[in-house]
């Protein structure tokens, strides 16, 4: 008699699970599928905050954000560089805009657009976004901070760029940023405006 009424006890041990596992893998089939049939590629869209940071850099203009096709998919040219993330024109103006990602104090805690106009000579600074240290790293957003880099261009040296006190990561990543941003537009100048 023990081991009929073991047998049982054994199913019903064994069922809620089974029944758990198969819920869960039809659960996760039908999100693949609602996910497959919903999802928008916003691979090289401007977004909100990047058409803002254009418009306080340069105003208003007809921004385009440069792409290319990689193994069949559009992504943002970027022309090999890890930090930059896309680059943006105006064309009809011949102004740019880098966007560049680069450590501060905080790792990628400066998110900026760099602007440079028909010289490529940088032309103003907004931040996409900013993760450094609040009330100290984040000086570096400072008006009198930026207008330093005006005029700015590929081979100048940064050495004249006064950092912001109590901020010397945030402001050796902001020269950086702005250095490589502009070796990376004088280099892609062409490529930039289409042989231009």
């Amino acid at each position: 008699m023990n081991s009929t009424s073991e047998k049982p006890q054994m199913k019903e041990l064994i069922l809620p699970p089974v029944v758990l596992t198969v819920i869960c893998i039809i659960v996760c089939a039908l999100l693949v599928v609602a996910h497959d049939a919903t999802y928008v590629d916003t691979t090289g869209v401007m977004t909100d905050k990047l058409s803002a940071g254009c418009e306080e850099v340069f105003g208003g203009g007809d921004y385009t954000m440069l792409t290319e096709e990689k193994d069949g998919k559009t992504s943002p040219v970027t022309f090999g560089c890890e930090d930059i993330n896309s680059v943006i024109t105006d064309s009809a103006r011949g102004l740019a805009l880098i966007e560049i990602t680069h450590d501060g104090y905080a790792t990628d805690g400066l998110h900026l657009l760099v602007g440079f106009d028909s010289e490529g000579k940088v032309a103003g600074i907004a931040f996409v976004s900013i993760g450094e240290t609040p009330g100290l790293g984040t000086k570096v957003q400072n008006a009198e901070f930026l207008s330093q880099f005006k005029g700015f261009a590929a081979g100048d040296s940064t050495d004249g760029i006064d950092g912001v006190t109590a901020a010397t990561y945030s402001s050796k990543g902001m020269k950086a940023a702005v250095a490589e941003a502009a070796a990376v537009y004088a280099e892609h100048k062409g490529e930039i405006f289409g042989g231009k």
